[in-house]
């Protein structure tokens, strides 16, 4: 999966949540293990559309993304592009 933006992991806690439209996964190394094996990588991206905000006071990083992409199932569906 393609992420473009150039946003560092390094600024994730392990134990930080990540919150989507279909599902929600606690650990960053979980959400990259989730994504490496749902979806192609070669067929799949996730762009940041604008500045991440960054509320430290409720230790919360919120992105505006687009993202779609093809999963690796025998049938190959596809996830039509949205924004989240």
């Amino acid at each position: 999966m393609v992420a473009e933006g150039d946003i560092s992991t390094q600024i994730f806690r392990d134990d930080c949540q990540f919150i989507d439209p279909t599902n929600s996964v606690s650990s960053l190394s979980r959400y990259q293990n989730a994504l490496r094996i749902l979806f192609d990588p070669n067929q799949s991206y996730v762009k940041l559309l604008e500045p991440l905000i960054i509320d430290e006071s409720k230790n919360m990083i919120t992105a505006r993304i687009e993202s779609g992409g093809v999963l690796k199932l025998p049938w190959k569906p596809k996830i039509p592009s949205y924004e989240r």
